[in-house]
């Protein structure tokens, strides 16, 4: 969820797709990739918006998540959400989500696609601060299952407040930086403290393209994490 409060229109359709190819480095280095990540946002009436991510794939090196038969990446996880436009001003646009990652990859319980189901409540905000300049804030609730320091299958839950600061230029938009922190990432976990730094570019009145560089401020110890992402908007 990227945490904005906008809400497609009733009756018009947006599809998102994506790369993001994220670095562990610590006792080794590893690699996890996540494609193509799609998304379907479509408008329904009330000021509500229905979303549905087919199932992305992952591929994972030294070791591999998973495999397929087509590509040698399996599906990894399908999520879904209804988000509801609480006001749209022009001095406050909010929203609340709902959404759902159902459990999927293989083999089960030795990746996060196969912890199980995750829940969660967000609350988003955004308020300009000029005509270039704009604060948005995201606050995530959610329930989420992984494996404990005894190696058994638990749920746990998490706190996941997001900060932004969004400036505007001619032709595209920058969001610079973002924050976000995790209490926490996995039973009994520590927390996970992250910031990013993206840029949108139009191409068009119909397709956005952007790129994000995310990085784990306050590592835990052996467990440094770096990312970056590429992705595309389109409005048929």
């Amino acid at each position: 969820m990227d945490g904005s409060p906008c809400v497609v229109p009733a009756g018009s359709v947006v599809l998102e797709a994506g790369y993001r190819n994220q670095v562990t480095t610590g006792g080794g280095t590893s690699t996890l990739s996540t494609y193509p990540s799609p998304a379907i946002r479509y408008g329904i009436i009330g000021g509500n918006e229905s979303c549905s991510h087919p199932a992305s794939s992952t591929r994972a090196e030294p070791a591999p998540i998973s495999a397929n038969v087509r590509s040698g990446v399996r599906n990894a996880r399908r999520r879904d959400w209804i988000q509801h436009s609480v006001r749209d001003r022009p001095w406050l646009q909010d929203a609340l989500e709902v959404f759902v990652t159902c459990r999927r990859g293989i083999p089960a319980g030795r990746s996060f696609t196969g912890r199980g189901s995750t829940y969660m409540l967000g609350y988003s905000a955004s308020v300009p601060v000029n005509g270039r300049v704009g604060l948005t804030t995201t606050q995530n609730f959610s329930s989420g299952a992984g494996i404990n320091g005894r190696g058994a299958m638990a749920r746990y839950f998490s706190y996941q407040p997001v900060a932004r600061r969004l400036v505007r230029g001619r032709k595209h938009d920058h969001a610079a930086p973002s924050g976000a922190t995790h209490a926490s990432d996995a039973p009994g976990g520590p927390t996970g403290n992250r910031a990013l730094f993206g840029i949108q570019q139009s191409a068009g009145t119909r397709i956005v393209l952007d790129v994000e560089f995310e990085q784990n401020l306050l590592p835990a110890p052996g467990f440094n994490q770096h990312a970056l992402g590429v992705g595309l908007t389109l409005r048929p």
